[in-house]
């Protein structure tokens, strides 16, 4: 059980595009015994956590950007398509 939070946290921690998908339900035992778990473990999974955002991070920016750069050029596009075309000389 604790491995296969440990891989859904893992795959999630970060964040971004990709877990939209991922919808897991726990019954309220199941959450409490993660929690339990995840508490006891807590120093072990730290290291591993922040290994894996230390080595998806500087893609995970560069996604952002893009991400950031390619909406405000979309907008940039439509607010200058709604400009008439006499204005624009």
């Amino acid at each position: 059980m604790l491995s296969l939070f440990v891989l859904l946290l893992g795959g999630s921690s970060c964040g971004g595009p990709g877990n939209e998908g991922l919808n897991v339900r726990l019954t309220l035992e199941e959450r409490e015994q993660v929690d339990r778990m995840v508490t006891a473990q807590m120093d072990s999974l730290r290291p591993l956590i922040d290994s894996i955002c230390r080595v998806t991070f500087d893609d995970q920016v560069a996604l952002a950007t893009d991400s950031i750069v390619q909406r405000q050029l979309e907008e940039e596009a439509r607010l200058r398509a709604r400009i008439p075309q006499t204005r624009r000389q």
